[in-house]
């Protein structure tokens, strides 16, 4: 008799009142538009939603499936915070940035925290890229023109083409590097040529050598010129 008095209580419990399902439904259909609005869902995942509750005969399944869409709605914002969070670098392009937040509008709640990983991946890569490029131009001695060139290059650059950029510099360094050397060659045959005034006037021409190998050169040039005065002197 008591187990009789049970079940009935629990097929009361779960019985669908008009007036209950209408009250979880006006519920259920608050929280899935809030969850469009917030652009947590988009208007497929909604209909879903809509369609999921529909199909439920029971209320507690109706209640149940309330609750689960408040851990939804959580979680998906904590994705787009993690998502403006991501975004919120120079090491994006404003373009770049403003294409994330429109795919990111598109997808839906799964793929966006896949989305936001794969962002993540992009700016730990391209920070990467900038360390070796900032790297570079502190050691290359490139002229200030060609490495303001180059940073500017790169900020303009998508996530693609920064890798691009790098390259570039190695390219630009080497290059500079070889002239540098023709040109410290060429004022050493002047000083041994002892033409210490072409060989000056090619040093000051020169913006590629550093100014410590500058510095350098210009001493070898003044110890040339007074021992070809001092041996002249001895001559005479």
């Amino acid at each position: 008799m008591i187990e009789t008095e049970t079940l009935e209580s629990v097929a009361e419990e779960n019985e669908l009142f008009p007036e209950d399902v209408t009250a979880l439904r006006s519920e259920m259909w608050s929280k899935i538009s809030e969850a469009v609005d917030l652009g947590v869902f988009t208007d497929k995942e909604a209909a879903e939603w809509e369609e999921g509750f529909e199909v439920c005969d029971r209320l507690e399944y109706m209640q149940n499936l309330i609750d689960i869409i408040d851990k939804f709605i959580t979680s998906g914002l904590e994705v787009l915070e993690q998502l403006e969070k991501v975004l919120d670098t120079e090491l994006f392009t404003p373009g770049e940035k403003t294409d994330a937040e429109w795919r990111a509008e598109i997808l839906n709640y799964q793929d966006k925290h896949e989305f936001v990983r794969e962002l993540g991946s992009i700016v730990k890569e391209v920070a990467h890229y900038k360390r070796q490029l900032t790297k570079i131009l502190q050691s290359a001695h490139l002229p200030s023109a060609k490495s303001r060139e180059l940073l500017q290059d790169f900020i303009e650059a998508t996530a693609d083409k920064k890798e691009g950029v790098v390259t570039r510099a190695v390219l630009e360094t080497a290059a500079n590097q070889e002239q540098s050397q023709t040109a410290k060659s060429q004022v050493d045959e002047l000083i041994s040529a002892q033409q210490f005034a072409t060989a000056r006037e090619i040093l000051k021409a020169n913006h590629i050598i550093t100014p410590a190998e500058y510095a350098e050169l210009v001493a070898k040039i003044d110890a040339a010129e007074i021992t070809q005065v001092r041996c002249a002197a001895q001559v005479t």
